[in-house]
């Protein structure tokens, strides 16, 4: 964990070093996700000084490709594109109380302003499709998939455009 926080932008570093242990490691594992992510899509190793971290934006990787981190009590996903902007949210089935259905909305929503790379406070901006196939927000669109991970969870993919084909690789702690 010490190599990977000392190649990240220094502020960002900071702000990791300030957390709880657990909420640090939940963030570093995402990073070493999207660096697997990085050598899959791009066969290039990650390097973790071109992340960005805009004030009120959305993280990147300058050069790309795109991504989007989340991560729930037990579990962290991400995903990678070369093609379009993207938002992903995953959540725990059955530990906030709420119907399968209400968080199929919440992570359709979520994942939306992540793609779109706007906070949780315009969360009720979003506009969803009946069937949550896209969203929009502001006149901006977004196509949205459900992606099929564990049972307990429910997690929702949001890109700028229309995706064909989702890889899912799930990976254990030691990968």
């Amino acid at each position: 964990e010490q190599a990977l926080l000392e190649r990240l932008p220094y502020a960002y570093r900071l702000e990791l070093e300030r957390r709880d242990p657990a909420a640090r490691s939940v963030s570093l594992h995402g990073l070493r996700l999207l660096a697997q992510g990085v050598l899959r899509t791009r066969a290039a190793a990650f390097d973790p000084s071109r992340l960005r971290f805009p004030e009120g934006g959305k993280p990147s990787l300058e050069g790309g490709p795109n991504f989007s981190i989340s991560h729930t009590a037990c579990r962290v996903a991400v995903a990678v594109s070369e093609h379009y902007p993207l938002g992903l949210d995953i959540e725990d089935a059955g530990t906030h109380g709420r119907s399968r259905a209400e968080l199929e909305r919440w992570t359709a929503v979520e994942a939306s302003l992540k793609a779109l790379g706007a906070g949780l406070r315009r969360s009720a901006e979003v506009r969803l499709s009946p069937d949550l196939s896209t969203a929009e927000m502001a006149g901006a669109l977004v196509h949205l998939r459900s992606v099929a991970l564990e049972t307990d969870c429910v997690a929702t993919l949001a890109t700028h455009g229309p995706v064909g084909q989702v890889e899912v690789r799930e990976l254990g702690n030691s990968d």
